[in-house]
């Protein structure tokens, strides 16, 4: 577990949690076995994608390049779709929208949770009753129909999907952070801060915080995963943003043509695929050099 001295820098803790107890970077060692680095080769792609879309596209997935239903040529590497339009662009800027709402949720969600959990374990009685009873409410709430429900009432839109994600996906975080931090509360750097007068919210921003977020950390690549599938099933339904392009809509509109058109469903399913996967090694990459750093 990483320590820290009563009113020294949260840098100098950071580089703790930076540095395993070996002196090696943590990020070695999560890329240093055969997960992680599957792992990292899974999701690199996605993020380069997403980050290049305008500039690598061969053209604007929007515009009518061939023939329609043409299947992959040398031309069209993966085929045009029902209006000729090439499904590469398409699936390139598709990785940019997965992008989005997988960073955009993850942050919500880690901020929700963090300070839910810090303050819940810092406090405990009442409180800790209070917030960790609205938190199993938050975690028994249905995503996928909240978000179809969302949808119905406010009209389709990335905005609203990534809202209602990102407001009912920290449960888990929560629990993580608050049993870390219930932990730490009895560790002496925390008991002599606490000591030395500094305030409740100065606690949990240096001494609690950075020593929790670790373990958060190693579950926010599940929660990334979790939150690809609920947004490529929104789009496959038909409820996505109709001015986005997103992998699950271009599944959702091949289910026309999975006779004649073969490669429309194959490759958006096997991105898809893919990068959850890439999440989930991540994450278990992220677990076990948790664990071989404490």
């Amino acid at each position: 577990m990483p320590r820290s001295i009563p009113g020294s820098d949260i840098t100098e803790r950071s580089a703790w949690l930076l540095l395993g107890s070996s002196g090696r970077p943590s990020v070695a060692r999560l890329l240093g076995g055969r997960t992680g680095r599957l792992g990292a080769v899974l999701c690199l792609p996605v993020v380069l994608l997403g980050l290049l879309a305008p500039w690598i596209a061969p053209t604007d997935p929007a515009v009518i390049v061939g023939q329609a239903l043409q299947a992959p040529t040398w031309a069209h590497w993966m085929g045009t779709d029902d209006l000729g339009r090439d499904v590469l662009s398409a699936m390139i800027f598709g990785a940019r929208t997965s992008l989005l709402v997988g960073v955009t949720v993850a942050t919500i969600a880690f901020v929700v949770g963090a300070v839910v959990g810090a303050v819940a374990g810092y406090k405990g009685g009442r409180v800790d009753d209070a917030l960790m009873r609205g938190t199993e409410f938050f975690q028994v709430v249905p995503r996928f129909f909240l978000a179809i429900m969302a949808i119905a009432l406010f009209g389709p839109g990335l905005d609203r999907v990534i809202l209602v994600l990102g407001l009912t996906s920290w449960p888990s975080l929560a629990r993580v952070i608050r049993a870390d931090t219930l932990a730490l509360m009895q560790q002496d750097f925390v008991l002599a801060a606490r000591a030395a007068g500094a305030s409740g919210a100065r606690v949990i921003a240096r001494e609690v915080l950075p020593n929790a977020l670790p373990s958060a950390l190693a579950l926010l690549g599940l929660l990334v995963g979790q939150v690809l599938l609920i947004e490529a099933s929104l789009g496959f339904i038909g409820l996505g943003d109709p001015n986005l392009i997103s992998w699950g809509g271009q599944a959702g509109q091949a289910n026309a043509f999975l006779r004649i058109a073969w490669w429309l469903p194959l490759f958006p399913g096997i991105a898809i695929a893919l990068t959850v996967l890439g999440c989930n090694l991540m994450a278990d990459a992220a677990t076990d050099a948790l664990q071989a750093d404490r």
